[in-house]
């Protein structure tokens, strides 16, 4: 169930912990941990051309909206539920992933506000991680691209030999690598269900936004704690560390 949030001003101090005037002890992030596509980047366009031509390749036409609704998860998830058996997911997935390599990485742009929203968390000396169901080299790629890889102390992406496949196990390997000490101070910032969960299960803040492929329904029901519309308001989000 989502909870109300208390609006800091954009000069307050990030990575602090404090109480309110009710006594309730809220804190802002010390680490921030983003998803990748319908977070920082609309990439929907370079997605479903390569998912369109890898999909008409094996007689397969879902619409485009059908299609839009599987941008977020892993890529064996979605190949499978439109009915690709397991003898052929591989060769599938191998097949989107040249397209996608060809032309489709690179048909991405920011949303409006990311790069502002980046710079000031940074600035406030908070640490930024990513954690995304795309290939590790791919959201490199991206990221440069667009011009904001170097706000990310840690990016990491599922692995070439599939056996890193699912948002939990990308998330750990950013926590493992910044090792936070309260992880109620540690946010996981995206646009699908299963960024949610991933949250969850690593006992981190689960915050949902809706400028992505996601609904409110969506992450309201699969339980994150803040939803957000825009960019900026998550500089002004501080949380109540007694419901995480």
């Amino acid at each position: 169930m989502l909870s109300a949030w208390k609006r800091l001003s954009l000069n307050s101090s990030l990575g602090t912990t404090n109480s309110d005037n009710n006594g309730v002890v809220r804190s802002t992030p010390t680490h921030i941990v983003f998803d990748l596509d319908g977070t920082i980047a609309d990439s929907q366009e370079g997605i479903l051309n390569s998912l369109r031509v890898t999909l008409d390749d094996i007689g397969l036409h879902p619409s485009d909206e059908e299609m839009r609704a599987h941008i977020g998860p892993p890529l064996e998830e979605t190949f499978r539920d439109f009915g690709i058996d397991e003898e052929n997911l591989w060769s599938v997935i191998s097949r989107y992933r040249d397209l996608y390599a060809t032309t489709g990485v690179r048909e991405a742009r920011l949303y409006d506000g990311v790069a502002e929203m980046l710079q000031k968390l940074r600035g406030s000396g908070v640490r930024i991680g990513l954690a995304t169901a795309k290939r590790v080299d791919f959201a490199n790629e991206m990221l440069e691209r667009l011009g904001v890889s170097h706000y990310f102390e840690k990016i990491a992406g599922v692995s070439f030999d599939g056996s890193l496949t699912t948002k939990k196990q990308v998330l750990n390997l950013v926590l493992d690598y910044f090792q936070p000490q309260d992880r109620r101070r540690v946010w996981m910032v995206g646009d699908r269900a299963q960024d949610v969960h991933a949250a969850l299960f690593h006992g981190v803040v689960p915050i949902g936004v809706l400028w992505g492929y996601g609904s409110h329904d969506e992450l309201d029901t699969s339980g994150a704690l803040y939803v957000i519309d825009e960019p900026r308001e998550l500089l002004e989000l501080d949380v109540d560390v007694e419901s995480v």
